[in-house]
């Protein structure tokens, strides 16, 4: 069993890592901060092309299923128009990371 003076201890050293954690880590002036402009990958066509497939796929697969309609005009449909809204839309910044 643990007594008062071990206790005690671990609780001032638990009390110091916080206090460590607390304090804000000094910022390098090297470092030059990244143009908003630039991404390392990810962009407007591809993030368009991926939405695309993804809902061309989706829309092929519903077309299959669904009856009285066509998998190839469905899937082609959903390509289309998943393609254009992604394209005006644009990327969200998880996709440009």
């Amino acid at each position: 069993m643990s007594t008062d003076d071990e206790i005690e201890k671990l609780l001032r050293e638990i009390g110091s890592q916080d206090s460590q954690k607390a304090t804000p880590s000094p910022k390098s002036a090297s470092k030059t901060p990244a143009k908003s402009g630039e991404t390392s990958s990810g962009g407007r066509i591809p993030f368009a092309t991926a939405g695309a497939a993804v809902m061309g796929a989706g829309g092929a697969v519903s077309g299959l299923i669904l009856p009285g309609i066509s998998m190839l005009s469905t899937g082609i449909g959903a390509a289309a128009g998943a393609f254009l809204i992604a394209l005006i839309a644009g990327p969200p910044r998880w996709f440009s990371r």
